[in-house]
């Protein structure tokens, strides 16, 4: 009998948009520190649920290892999974027809992608979700998320609460992006990781998906809050030195 299986999806070189993947398999006993269980309860749509209520989901879950650049879901697509990051980020965005790209929001550990049409039946993806590093996933059946969640009250409840904060993030989201400029965005992104001492950046491409913007840019506007004595920088890691220079272009 063969055992379970998980999955590492690798990008393909073929010049398809915005990305395309080839699926490997592999024994899933190649992850023996991976507790589904224990991701579920640390993911706040799940926090609330006991194991027997989250039996059925662990049995289904598939762990992709996956390569930055990796499509996971594709805008307009069935929205047949939910995505639950356990390691690195993921880029939700919208695509125009004309291949402009909005940034939704990025994912980090923990956190939910794939979210609300999940509970809708025959619903489409909203966005595209796109790995911006190495990342591990959980992925999870539509079909099996919305049997478990709606049986459950506890999860039925969590996950009102969890739509409710994610219409309200991408309301501000949206907010900052149409109403601000990069400058401002990315001086309230330092003022809040700033701790004491020094933090590490992203990577300038998660960065930017973060900001709404593009990594070449974000890294002309960090050099600029550099030369101009607001931060000072080392390969990855960054201090705030003028956080009251950075308060005024924020607003």
């Amino acid at each position: 009998m063969y055992p379970p299986i998980s999955t590492v999806l690798l990008p393909v070189t073929a010049p398809t948009f915005p990305f395309d993947t080839v699926t490997l398999i592999l024994p899933r006993c190649q992850h023996p520190g991976m507790d589904i269980l224990a991701l579920l309860r640390l993911t706040p749509l799940f926090t609330e649920a006991s194991a027997e209520a989250l039996g059925p989901l662990v049995g289904v879950a598939r762990v992709l290892d996956v390569a930055a650049g990796t499509v996971l879901a594709r805008q307009g697509d069935a929205a047949d999974c939910l995505f639950i990051v356990q390691s690195g980020t993921v880029h939700a965005s919208s695509f125009a027809a004309g291949g402009r790209e909005l940034t939704l929001f990025v994912a980090g550990a923990r956190q939910v992608t794939g979210g609300s049409e999940v509970f809708l039946n025959s619903a489409p993806y909203t966005a595209t979700l796109t790995t911006l590093t190495p990342a591990r996933v959980l992925s999870l059946p539509a079909s099996q998320v919305r049997q478990t969640v709606f049986a459950s009250p506890d999860l039925s409840r969590a996950l009102v609460a969890h739509l409710a904060r994610r219409e309200a993030e991408l309301t501000a989201r949206m907010q900052r992006l149409v109403l601000t400029e990069l400058g401002a965005r990315l001086a309230a992104y330092l003022l809040e990781y700033a701790h004491p001492g020094a933090f590490p950046l992203p990577t300038n491409s998660t960065l930017a998906a973060e900001l709404g913007s593009v990594p070449e840019v974000v890294s002309r506007k960090l050099g600029e809050f550099y030369r101009l004595g607001l931060i000072s920088l080392e390969r990855r890691t960054v201090r705030v030195t003028d956080a009251g220079r950075l308060r005024d272009i924020v607003g």
